[in-house]
């Protein structure tokens, strides 16, 4: 992990699986974190932070979106204007035609009267990318149940992100 939430600081996490180790240790993850123009899926809680982190995105890259901006000090003070969600998918668009917007925020304020689950919504929205086909679902429900509180309110929020990212990305 690298950097800060206090402050309005960002956190980016890399996150990488190989399913099984080769004979060949070179081909066998060395590394927690992935190379420049490496990324398959980006998870993107906020629409801006997106783009400060182009540089792991390639045309294999999925991007899986929240809609729900957080202006940053600059833009509260009317110093800079955030950019509409067009002009990001635009930009993403260099790099992949796999960008897709959801609005976590508000689906989990509407069904779950809490912005809690967004990030279990944003889990279920992402893995409809199909960038993560080798876990199981009932596998993300285990840890849920293991580690999280209200288990049961967590794995409906990670289904209703599956849910609506099949309409969203499958159409």
């Amino acid at each position: 992990m690298h950097g800060l939430a206090q402050r309005e600081g960002a956190i980016m996490s890399h996150t990488r699986y190989q399913k099984k180790i080769d004979i060949n240790e070179r081909k066998n993850l060395q590394s927690p974190l992935i190379s420049f123009g490496n990324g398959d899926l980006y998870i993107c809680l906020e629409p801006v932070e997106t783009l400060r982190r182009g540089v792991f995105a390639s045309k294999k890259t999925s991007f899986a979106i929240n809609e729900h901006d957080i202006p940053n000090i600059l833009v509260t003070a009317d110093m800079e204007k955030y950019p509409p969600l067009e002009k990001i998918k635009e930009i993403l668009s260099v790099y992949t035609n796999q960008v897709f917007f959801i609005n976590a925020t508000e689906l989990s304020l509407k069904y779950f009267s809490s912005n809690k689950q967004v990030n279990l919504i944003m889990l279920g929205f992402a893995i409809m990318t199909g960038k993560l086909p080798f876990i199981e679902i009932e596998h993300y429900e285990e840890v849920i149940k293991e580690w999280l509180r209200n288990a049961d309110l967590n794995i409906e929020a990670l289904h209703l992100g599956l849910e609506k990212g099949k309409a969203i990305i499958s159409g």
